[in-house]
């Protein structure tokens, strides 16, 4: 199966990707963006973020995140961005094939921080006896 990558359509985008994700390039499921009817944007087209294709660390971030902003557990905000994570297409350039190459960048440099610093923070495990 063909993987797709997008790109921010501007540099101020670009900045805020790399924020968020980490990097500029992200793959997508499928070719062409879907219409999706959703509660914060409304009617748009979008990408769907290929959660096979990206670490489980950038999904544990985008968790966090979306409970953040949704003011919901982590657990919640996990099983959705597991589920999906929509990008709009308006925000990004058309989806193109990715490159098949075997010196592609891994996603580890992107992320040298994730070894150092824990994406939440621990609880400490109470046991019943």
């Amino acid at each position: 199966m063909a993987q797709y990558v997008i790109t921010p359509i501007n540099e101020n985008r670009a900045k805020r990707w790399e924020h968020v994700y980490g990097r500029t390039e992200l793959p997508v499921k499928f070719p062409l963006p879907h219409l999706a009817c959703t509660q914060r944007w409304g009617d748009v087209p979008v990408y769907y973020l290929d959660n096979t294709a990206v670490p489980d660390a950038l999904l544990d971030r985008l968790a966090t995140f979306e409970a953040r902003r949704t003011r919901t557990s982590y657990q919640e905000a996990r099983v959705a961005v597991r589920r999906e994570w929509l990008i709009r297409a308006d925000e990004c350039q058309p989806a193109r094939k990715a490159m098949p190459t075997p010196a592609a960048p891994s996603w580890q440099p992107a992320f040298p921080f994730l070894q150092k610093v824990p994406l939440r923070p621990r609880r400490p495990q109470v046991r019943f006896s």
